[in-house]
C-alpha cells in the first residue's frame, strides 16, 4: 500500500481535515460515510481543528525568535537583552534659557541676582498643562550692572537680558524620595519606579542598612563584571515599559520599605515645547522682569519604539559600547533617544567632530545644555587621546514658489492651503537627513497629487542663500535684448528662479527645511 506524501505547509483546518481523509481513505477503505453527523467524522474535524491551534501558535512561537519578525514588545526586550542591548528609556527635552532682569537704578535696586541649583521655570502647554524645566548647573549669580548681562536694544527700557541659561525638563519627586520596596535578603530583587516616564540618568537610590540610609551606586550599563559585594543596581525599562531598580549582586537587607529612590519625571517628546513658551518662573528671583525659550526646545523622545530598536541595537552591538569609528559614533549618538540625526567628521587623527539634529518635530539650533550632555556621554566612550567636538546641524533654507492652476469645482483657498501642506511635509524635519539632494520633481510630484490641482508651474525652487544672476547683464553678454524687451513666455522662463540642473544639493553638515513658501492661483 501506498502512503499519501506528507505536505509540511499543510498546517491550517481545511488542509489538516483533507490530509486525515486521504489517509483515512487508505487505512479504512470500508469506512465511506462522509456525513457530518458521522462519529468518524466528528473526531477528523476535532484534530484538524487541534492541530489549527497548534500550528498557529508554533508560528507565533517560531516568528518571536527573530528581531525581524517579532512583533511582541517582551519578545523583542529578552532578544535584544541576549546581545546587551536595552531599549533607550525617555530623554528630557532640553533649551537654553533668556532671563530679563530691571536693571538696577536706585541705590535699593538688587544689583546682584542668584540663580540655585533647581530653580524651575515653567511652560504652559494648552493640552499637557504646566510642564517644568529646572536647572542643574551649579549656583549661578549674576552682576546686573557687569558684562555677564547685555542691556536692552531699547536705550529707554531699563531691562538687561542673560542668555543662555541650560535648563532641562522634569519634575522632581517629593522629598526625601519614593519608597519604592522592601528587601528580602535575596538576591535579584528588582523594584518599579512609579510616576511614568523615569528619567533614569537622575535616578539616586538608597537602602536602609539598619541604622541609616546608604545610598547606592548605579552600575555601568556597559559593565560586564561587578563586585559581588559592591552596593550596586542596575536600571533597565522592562517589557511594560515601566523604569525598574535591579539589584543583581549583593542583596538588599530584609526589612519593610527600606529601598527608596529620588528621580525626575520627564515629558518625552511632550517637553519639547515651542518657542517663547517658557514664560514662568518657579521661585523668587529678584527683579526678574520676563524669561523665554528663544528657541523651541529640543531632545525630549519617549521610550524607544520596536522598529528603532531593532533598526538600532545591531550597530550598538558592533561598536560593543566603544566609540573607535565614525560608525560607532553614530550608532552610540543615536543610542541616546535625544538626537534625531548625526553626521560624523574626523579632520585628524586624534579629533572627532559630530553635528548633530536634537529629537524634536522640527530642526532647532543645540543648546548648551544639550552639547554638555552629548559630551559626557561620551567621555567614557571615546579613545582616551581623542578629542569629541559637538555642534548643531546647519540649517539650509529652501524657497519654494508656484502658481497652481487650480480646478473650478474646488474651492481656490482649501486647495491652496492644502498644497502648501504638501510641500511642508515634503521637507518635514522626519523626512530630510543630511546632505541629501533635492529634486524639483518631487515639488511637482507632491503638488500635482493634491486633489483639485490640474497643473503646476514652479517658478523659485532654490537655496535662501543662493546668489542672484544679473539677467540682463548676461543677455547683454550674449549680444540679447534686455529682459524687459523679451516676449513674455521668454521673460517668465528667464526669470524663474529655478536651479537650472532641477535639484539642489546640501552640504554633508546641512539639513535642508522650508524657506519662504509663495504658492498662489494661476492667472488664467
Amino acid at each position: 500500500m501506498t502512503m499519501p506524501a506528507i505536505d509540511y505547509t499543510d498546517k491550517d483546518f481545511a488542509s489538516l481535515r483533507a490530509a486525515m481523509l486521504r489517509l483515512a481513505s487508505q487505512r479504512l477503505p470500508e469506512w465511506t460515510d462522509r456525513s457530518p453527523s458521522d462519529l468518524i467524522m466528528v473526531f477528523i474535524d476535532l484534530f484538524a481543528y487541534c492541530g489549527d491551534i497548534v500550528a498557529y501558535y508554533q508560528d507565533r512561537i517560531a516568528s518571536e525568535m527573530f528581531p525581524a519578525t517579532a512583533t511582541e514588545r517582551a519578545s523583542l526586550v529578552d532578544l535584544l537583552r541576549l546581545i546587551g542591548y536595552e531599549f533607550s528609556p525617555a530623554t528630557p527635552a532640553r533649551t537654553d534659557l533668556r532671563l530679563t532682569f530691571k536693571r538696577p537704578v536706585a541705590p535699593a535696586d538688587p544689583r546682584t541676582v542668584t540663580i540655585t541649583h533647581g530653580a524651575k521655570f515653567r511652560a504652559n502647554d494648552p493640552t499637557d498643562g504646566a510642564i517644568e524645566f529646572i536647572y542643574l548647573g551649579e549656583d549661578l549669580t549674576l552682576d546686573l550692572t557687569s558684562a555677564q548681562v547685555r542691556p536692552d536694544e531699547d536705550p529707554e527700557k531699563s531691562l538687561v537680558h542673560y542668555d543662555g541659561l541650560p535648563v532641562e525638563q522634569g519634575e522632581l519627586t517629593a522629598g526625601d524620595g519614593v519608597l519604592i520596596g522592601s528587601g528580602t535578603g535575596e538576591p535579584g530583587q528588582s523594584f518599579a519606579l512609579p510616576g511614568g516616564q523615569v528619567n533614569l540618568d537622575s535616578v539616586v537610590v538608597e537602602v536602609n542598612e539598619g541604622d541609616q540610609w546608604v545610598q547606592w551606586h548605579r552600575a555601568s550599563p556597559e559593565a560586564t563584571t561587578s563586585d559581588l559585594l559592591a552596593r550596586e543596581y542596575r536600571l533597565i525599562v522592562d517589557a511594560a515599559d515601566v523604569s525598574r531598580a535591579v539589584f543583581a549582586n549583593r542583596v538588599v537587607p530584609a526589612a519593610i520599605d527600606n529601598v527608596r529612590a529620588r528621580y525626575r519625571l520627564c515629558r518625552g517628546a511632550r517637553g519639547n515645547v515651542a518657542a517663547g513658551t517658557i514664560t514662568e518662573s518657579a521661585g523668587q528671583l529678584p527683579a526678574l522682569a520676563a524669561v523665554t525659550n528663544p528657541v523651541a526646545a529640543a531632545g525630549g523622545s519617549d521610550l524607544e519604539s520596536a522598529a528603532s530598536a531593532v533598526r538600532n541595537a545591531p550597530k550598538a552591538f558592533r561598536s560593543m559600547q566603544r566609540a573607535v569609528t565614525a560608525e560607532d559614533y553614530v550608532a552610540l549618538a543615536l543610542r541616546t533617544g535625544a538626537v534625531a540625526k548625526v553626521r560624523v567628521r574626523s579632520p585628524s587623527w586624534n579629533r572627532v567632530e559630530l553635528y548633530v539634529a536634537p529629537t524634536g518635530t522640527t530642526l532647532t539650533p543645540l543648546s548648551e545644555s544639550m552639547r554638555n550632555y552629548l559630551l559626557a556621554y561620551f567621555e567614557h566612550k571615546r579613545s582616551v587621546c581623542t578629542v569629541v567636538e559637538v555642534f548643531g546641524a546647519r540649517p539650509v533654507a529652501i524657497d519654494i514658489g508656484c502658481a497652481v492652476d487650480v480646478d473650478k469645482r474646488f474651492a481656490v483657498a482649501t486647495v491652496l492651503a492644502d498644497v502648501r501642506a504638501a510641500i511642508s511635509d515634503l521637507l518635514a524635519f522626519g523626512g530630510v537627513d543630511f546632505a541629501q539632494t533635492l529634486y524639483v520633481s518631487d515639488v511637482y510630484a507632491a503638488v500635482e497629487a493634491v486633489k483639485g490641482v490640474l497643473g503646476v508651474t514652479i517658478n523659485r525652487f532654490r537655496r535662501a542663500d543662493y546668489t542672484a544672476t544679473d539677467i540682463d547683464a548676461e543677455l547683454a553678454r550674449s549680444g540679447l535684448p534686455p529682459l524687459a524687451q523679451l516676449p513674455d513666455v521668454i521673460r517668465s522662463a528667464v526669470s524663474a528662479e529655478v536651479e537650472s540642473s532641477g535639484r539642489i544639493a546640501t552640504g554633508d553638515f546641512e539639513i535642508p527645511v522650508l524657506g519662504a513658501l509663495d504658492v498662489r492661483a494661476a492667472q488664467r
